[in-house]
């Protein structure tokens, strides 16, 4: 009887971490199906480390397979690995952007059941709860309205003040013809009344429509002329990416699963402000706010001379910053 040559075969030590450290490398340098290869081969060798998951996760998202990234976060939380409240608001930005609210609203709901809410987080999931309500009540209306209505401009006054409302209508436009209603958008583009994500999600219907017709946006008491066609994304901005590239020199080599936490506040911070960036645009001052953001978030110690020392700041300077991405962290999950 032969011998079974497999038993005999020795694996390489540290394996499992070798693909770990090249997953991680291979994200930082967005080679998303690369990294996400190793990340897949770190857990064909049972290996059940919260970096895996969560790198295997992101690299999903990056790669458009949302639903893939869904069944990640939804195994880390079942299963209980990684930081259950960071894995909860990522598995809840993959539902709001599948568009799945009656899944958010039931999420919600039973985390709320629980009882093991923090107390800094409770007020955030009850208003995410509601508008979660909101949007399921309000999708298949907002529809029916449309094909009854004649003229868009009209229904504009009747959303104006609810903003589930508001996002509501423009997803109802994503298969339509929306130059039917530029006038429409082009309104609440201007309406200080109408949400910044709104805003962002009307630009982004409009970039997708090879829109090329001057509009003005107004956000935050700032107004700016563009024109949607012209725009380019976001994450490909110089300053979106000369901020990470300092926070991956800090954070990223020190802890590089809060770095792609912090990342993704970034992202959601420029796409609330989109197409306006942050003031001042200097790099290291918001690199260094959101460190501390995501230190804070994260129950971890802060080293204030550590900061300061490592961007050349003082904690008392970048107090403003931290505000400002708390302020607008709240805005991006609708907190209004």
């Amino acid at each position: 009887m032969k011998e079974d040559k497999r038993s005999n075969v020795i694996p390489f030590p540290n394996l499992k971490e070798k693909f770990l450290d090249k997953g991680m490398a291979l994200l930082k340098e967005k080679k998303y199906t690369e990294a996400l290869g190793m990340f897949s081969e770190a857990k064909a060798l049972n290996e059940d480390k919260a970096e895996i998951y969560l790198g295997m996760a992101i690299c999903l998202m990056e790669l458009g397979e949302l639903n893939e990234a869904k069944d990640v976060c939804k195994k880390m939380l079942q299963e209980d690995i990684g930081h259950y409240f960071t894995v909860l608001q990522i598995y809840l930005t993959i539902l709001i952007q599948l568009r799945e609210y009656q899944e958010v609203q039931a999420t919600i709901e039973a985390v709320l059941e629980e009882n093991n809410l923090p107390a800094e987080s409770a007020e955030h999931f009850y208003k995410l709860l509601e508008f979660s309500r909101k949007m399921t009540q309000n999708q298949d209306d907002i529809v029916e309205d449309l094909e009854e209505n004649q003229e868009p401009t009209m229904y504009i006054e009747d959303i104006l003040e609810d903003v589930s409302k508001q996002m509501s209508y423009i997803e109802s436009l994503r298969d339509r013809n929306i130059n039917k209603h530029f006038s429409s958008l082009k309104i609440l583009l201007e309406n200080p009344m109408t949400h910044p994500m709104v805003k962002t999600m009307i630009l982004h219907l409009m970039i997708e429509n090879e829109i090329s017709k001057e509009v003005t946006v107004t956000k935050f008491g700032e107004s700016m002329s563009i024109i949607p066609s012209d725009l380019k994304d976001i994450s490909d901005h110089l300053f979106t990416k000369k901020v990470l590239n300092i926070l991956d020199d800090t954070l990223g080599i020190e802890n590089p699963t809060l770095y792609e936490a912090v990342k993704e506040i970034w992202i959601r911070h420029l796409y609330v402000l989109y197409p306006f960036l942050p003031k001042p645009t200097e790099a290291k001052l918001w690199a260094a706010a959101l460190q501390i953001v995501g230190y804070e978030m994260h129950g971890i110690g802060l080293e204030e001379e550590e900061i300061e020392k490592l961007y050349d700041k003082s904690i008392a300077h970048l107090e403003e910053a931290c505000q400002k991405i708390y302020q607008i962290e709240e805005i991006s999950y609708m907190q209004i």
